[in-house]
């Protein structure tokens, strides 16, 4: 967790939450009041008051409300790239892992659809420092999807006339463009998706050969 500098993690009331337990609380509002009013829109004073707290208390918390944003966005980048990571270290080939990773990001985004706007709509918001600050240098999220895409072209299951990067782009575009559709409770549900979705994908950009082994 990102605690701001200089501020004490003592509790100094019977009826204090512990610093762990409200900051976990004050990253969910703050996400929910990103979505609903913008980052430009959207005041320290309208989180305090959905928290029930005075506006100079977020202090102890945060020192700014950019800093609040880089908290919001990092924490979601962070859970996001913790599941697709995982979902390609599944056992199988890399075309068969790049199909789990395209699977498990489109559920996440699927139930995951509040943070996952504040993300795609706010992350420019932040200093281009600090949006490299949470995306690392080589784009660390959509480098789990190239990295598989290079290891699969290598071993011929991925057309040799395709950019790896720009396979992955285009993979992720494709995907993250979910969020802006898909309801929960509606006709599709996130493992419909993600299941199609990486099909298509996976059609896509495969060889002969890919698509004969994945089938076999």
């Amino acid at each position: 967790m990102r605690q701001p500098a200089g501020r004490s993690a003592r509790r100094t009331g019977g009826e204090r939450k512990p610093r762990e337990e409200r900051w976990v609380e004050l990253i969910d509002v703050a996400t929910q009041v990103f979505y609903e009013k913008g980052y430009d829109g959207a005041s320290l004073q309208d989180i305090a008051d959905r928290l029930g707290m005075l506006k100079g208390s977020l202090y102890y918390y945060i020192q700014s409300k950019e800093d609040l944003l880089f908290d919001v966005i990092s924490a979601v980048h962070k859970e996001g790239l913790a599941v697709v990571r995982a979902r390609a270290e599944v056992p199988g080939g890399p075309l068969e892992r790049l199909e789990s990773v395209i699977v498990g990001h489109v559920e996440h985004t699927c139930r995951n659809l509040v943070p996952t706007a504040v993300f795609l709509h706010e992350l420019s918001s932040l200093p281009e420092e600090r949006r490299r600050e949470i995306l690392g240098s080589e784009h660390a999220y959509q480098g789990v999807f190239r990295d598989l895409i290079e290891k699969a072209q290598a071993e011929g299951l991925v057309r040799a006339d395709l950019e790896p990067r720009l396979a992955a782009l285009s993979v992720l575009g494709s995907t993250n463009w979910v969020y802006r559709w898909f309801r929960p409770g509606g006709a599709f549900t996130p493992e419909q998706i993600g299941s199609e979705l990486a099909e298509m994908s996976i059609r896509g950009i495969a060889t002969a050969e890919g698509l004969a082994q994945r089938g076999a």
